[in-house]
């Protein structure tokens, strides 16, 4: 805690597997929020994201196994679950075919795990929109993307999201005013207002009408200062 401190974190992450104990993460958690810090914690089974719950984290990261009644303790509590989309819509699937020579019984197993995944991930995101529960999203995107940047692989997080039923107007939330509010830095990110960082991406085409839209980004600005800018014409 120490050393993030030093180095001015605003948010500490915690790993949380089932065998943490409740004493153990209630005391990250005091020592955080007395330094005015926020706690993420990574858990994905139902013990750890009650583990998380219990002793006030800010938000559960994944969360792939919540229940409808943790759902609903998180939105009383105001802890938000931040969806990272990154197995969903056959991801693993395409990034191994080009760097794994897999056999018929493989890529069959590969398909029945995707459509089973399918199946839960559309769960998944319609309790979360009918629990009012906050949320988030982020790519998770720690894995390496065939013939894709860091950045064109966390993109693909977007179709994700939508494919498995959130509209593009939360999609949209999710990674800036709802993001921003996770991380505590409303005042300075997430929305065009006044006084705060003039950090901007534009695109060609509306993305409520076309999601994927948000994976062809056109214009870039970083703190008012223009970056990149493909609409105007390069001269001669």
């Amino acid at each position: 805690m120490k050393d993030n401190m030093f180095y001015d974190v605003d948010v500490i992450k915690v790993s949380i597997e089932d065998d943490f104990s409740v004493a153990e993460m209630t005391a990250v958690v005091e020592e955080a929020h007395r330094q005015h810090l926020k706690v993420d914690t990574h858990a994905v089974s139902l013990v750890s994201i009650h583990t998380g719950i219990d002793v006030g984290v800010d938000s559960i990261e994944h969360g792939n196994d919540v229940t409808d009644e943790q759902l609903k303790i998180m939105r009383d509590k105001g802890i938000f679950i931040d969806i990272t989309p990154t197995f969903w819509n056959g991801f693993f699937t395409r990034i191994a075919e080009p760097t794994i020579v897999m056999s018929s019984a493989m890529k069959s197993d590969f398909a029945a795990s995707d459509e089973r995944r399918k199946e839960r991930v559309t769960s998944f995101i319609q309790r979360i929109l009918k629990s009012g529960v906050k949320f988030a999203a982020g790519s998770d995107m720690c894995w390496f993307y065939p013939e894709k940047r860091r950045g064109q692989a966390s993109a693909t997080m977007f179709p994700h999201l939508h494919d498995a039923g959130m509209p593009p107007l939360d999609i949209l939330r999710a990674v800036t005013t709802n993001a921003s509010e996770l991380l505590g830095w409303q005042d300075r990110v997430g929305a065009v207002d006044p006084g705060k960082f003039a950090d901007l991406v534009a695109v060609a085409g509306d993305p409520i009408a076309d999601i994927t839209r948000l994976e062809r980004v056109r214009f870039v600005m970083k703190d008012g200062q223009v970056v990149r800018n493909d609409f105007v014409a390069q001269p001669h």
